[in-house]
C-alpha cells in the first residue's frame, strides 16, 4: 500500500513530496522520474554533459564556475547549490573510464529542480551547502580510459601535483574546507562481496589517512555515514554491498583529504547481473547520495554505530562472467572433471561506434568456490575442441549468406576468408582468420573456443566466450574474432 501510495503522487504534477514516508523508497519508486535522459549509457564524451551543465546555469540556485581546464582544454566545472553552513564536495569521473556516478549527479540536479521536492530542497539548502565537480577527468572520458592526456593516473597525483585536473581539484578542497567529501568511482564488475557469490554492486570506504589505519573524528564521521548508506542501500541489493580496499595510499585523493580535515567516502560502483551498462547501479547512487545528503543535514548519522561498517566483508575475487560446470575431458586413456570459467574484455571500435569482446579461458578445473554470471551445469556432457572450417575460402561479402547454425552444429568456430577487415573483432558471431594454422586448446589464457557434447552429438558451442544452443531459433549473439 505504501509503494501504490509513492506511485500515485508521483505521477500527479501539482503535488509536494509526501509526509511520513520512507525517503529511500520514495527515491527508488520516483527515480524514472529524474533519470537524466541524455545520458543512457557509459561511454558519453564531456560534449554530452556541457549542455546538461549550461542548462543548470538557468535553474534557481545554482551557480555555475569554470575553475579550470584539462590538459586538451576542456573546462572542469564547479556547480554550487545551497547555503547551509555545512559543505559538502561531490566530485566524479577521476578516472575517465569510470562514470555510473557522474551520471548520477545529472539525476540528481533533477531531483532538485522538480517542484515536487521543493520543501525538502528548501530544508535542506538551508543547512547544508552542496559542491559538485563532475568528470574531473574529460580527457581521458573521451576516450574511455582510465588515465589523463599524459597517461597518468589522476588519484595517484594528490601531493606531487604534475597534472592540471589535480592541481584544480586540490585547488578547489583547499577553497572550500569541505566538512565532508564523496570520492566517486567505478570498480571492476568480478568482485564479489567477501568470499561468498554475490556481486559487489556497490563498494564503501571511509579511507585510512595514514598506515596504521586509525581513527580520529573526521575518519570516524565518515564511517558513520556509510553505516547509514548501507542501512539505505540494503533494502534494494541486501548482501551485495562490500568494503573496497582499506590499504593507505599516500598518493590517492581520498587518503590525502581524510588526513587534511574533510571527512570522505570512497563509493564504487561494481557489478550487477544484466546490467553491462550500469544504469541500476546508477540508480543506487543516486539513492546513496541523496540519502547521505539528508542524514548530513539532518545530523542523523551522528548516533549510527560504527560496528555496521566494521561488518561489512571486504571486497573478493570470486567472480567470472561464465562458468561452465562438471565438463567431462576424455582422451585415449582416462576421463577427468572440470570447471571452465570465461571471461569477456570489452573494447570500442569508436569509428562504428560499437562494443566488441574478446574473451580468455581465465580458469579450470574445481571452480567450486567461485560465482558467474552466467553460471551453467553440463555434467553429462564432455567438452572438446572447435575446428576450422577448411573446406572452402570466403569473401567478406560472402559472410553475410552463410548459414551459421549448420555450421556451429558441426563444431566450427573459425572459418577462412581470403581477406581480412582492419579491426580485430568480426562482425559476425564466428571467427574469421587467414590460414588453417588455429590453435584452438583449451588452456589457460587461450580465446574460449570449444564445443559441449551429449552422447558425442554437439549440443553447444562456444565462439570467443559466447555460448550457442544448437537447434534454436535464437538468434546468435556476441561477436567473433579476426585471427591475424
Amino acid at each position: 500500500m505504501k509503494t501504490l501510495l509513492i506511485i500515485l503522487l508521483i505521477t500527479i504534477t501539482e503535488i509536494v513530496m509526501p509526509q511520513n514516508y520512507d525517503f529511500e523508497q520514495y527515491l527508488y519508486q520516483s527515480y524514472e522520474r529524474y533519470k537524466e535522459k541524455a545520458l543512457t549509457h557509459r561511454r558519453f564524451k564531456y560534449s554530452d554533459i556541457i549542455p546538461l551543465i549550461n542548462n543548470l546555469k538557468n535553474k534557481s540556485g545554482f551557480k555555475v564556475k569554470i575553475v579550470g581546464k584539462s590538459v586538451e582544454g576542456r573546462g572542469l566545472n564547479l556547480i554550487t547549490i545551497g547555503k547551509g553552513k555545512t559543505k559538502i564536495f561531490m566530485w566524479s569521473q577521476m578516472h575517465g573510464d569510470e562514470p555510473t556516478a557522474t551520471a548520477a549527479l545529472f539525476d540528481i540536479f533533477n531531483f532538485i529542480n522538480d517542484p515536487v521536492n521543493k520543501d525538502f530542497c528548501n530544508s535542506l539548502f538551508n543547512k547544508v551547502t552542496l559542491y559538485f565537480l563532475p568528470m574531473v577527468n574529460p580527457d581521458g572520458a573521451e576516450k574511455f580510459k582510465r588515465r589523463n592526456f599524459y597517461d597518468i593516473d589522476l588519484n595517484r597525483d594528490a601531493v606531487s601535483q604534475q597534472t592540471p585536473e589535480a592541481i584544480v581539484l586540490k585547488d578547489v578542497f583547499d577553497s572550500l574546507k569541505a566538512d565532508f567529501g564523496f570520492n566517486l568511482h567505478d570498480q571492476g564488475h568480478r568482485y564479489s562481496v567477501g568470499n561468498s557469490f554475490r556481486t559487489a554492486s556497490i563498494s564503501f570506504l571511509a579511507p585510512a589517512y595514514n598506515y596504521p589505519k586509525d581513527f580520529n573524528n573526521v575518519r570516524t564521521n565518515a564511517v558513520k555515514l556509510i553505516g547509514n548508506m548501507f542501512n539505505a542501500l540494503s533494502q534494494f541489493i541486501p548482501g551485495h554491498i562490500a568494503k573496497y580496499d582499506d590499504e593507505h595510499e599516500p598518493r590517492a585523493f581520498g587518503d590525502n583529504f581524510q588526513k587534511w580535515g574533510t571527512s570522505t567516502i570512497l563509493i564504487e560502483s561494481g557489478g550487477w547481473k544484466d546490467d553491462p551498462e550500469k544504469q541500476f547501479i546508477r540508480k543506487l547512487n543516486f539513492i546513496a547520495l541523496l540519502s547521505a545528503l539528508k542524514s548530513i543535514a539532518e545530523e542523523s548519522y551522528v548516533n549510527t554505530s560504527t560496528k555496521i561498517y566494521d561488518a561489512i566483508p571486504f571486497n573478493g575475487e570470486y567472480i567470472y562472467d561464465m562458468i561452465l560446470r562438471n565438463l567431462t575431458v576424455q582422451n585415449k586413456k582416462e576421463k577427468i572433471k572440470v570447471d571452465i570459467a570465461v571471461n569477456l574484455d570489452e573494447f570500442e571500435l569508436k569509428k562504428e561506434n560499437r562494443i566488441f569482446y574478446r574473451s580468455n579461458v581465465a580458469d579450470l578445473g574445481d571452480l567450486s568456490v567461485f560465482y558467474a554470471y552466467n553460471d551453467y551445469d553440463f555434467d553429462g556432457y564432455t567438452i572438446d575442441r572447435a575446428k576450422v572450417y577448411d573446406k572452402k575460402v570466403y569473401s567478406l561479402k560472402e559472410l553475410k549468406k552463410l548459414d551459421y547454425p549448420l555450421l556451429y552444429s558441426k563444431g566450427y568456430s573459425t572459418i577462412l576468408v581470403n581477406k581480412l577487415p582492419d579491426e580485430n573483432f568480426s562482425d559476425y558471431p564466428i571467427n574469421i582468420a587467414l590460414k588453417n594454422k588455429i590453435d584452438t586448446t583449451i588452456n589457460i589464457g587461450e580465446i574460449a573456443n570449444f564445443v559441449i557434447k551429449k552422447n558425442n552429438k554437439i549440443e553447444y558451442i562456444v565462439i570467443n566466450g559466447f555460448l550457442f544452443k544448437i537447434d534454436t531459433d535464437r538468434k546468435p549473439e556476441g561477436n567473433g574474432l579476426v585471427i591475424k
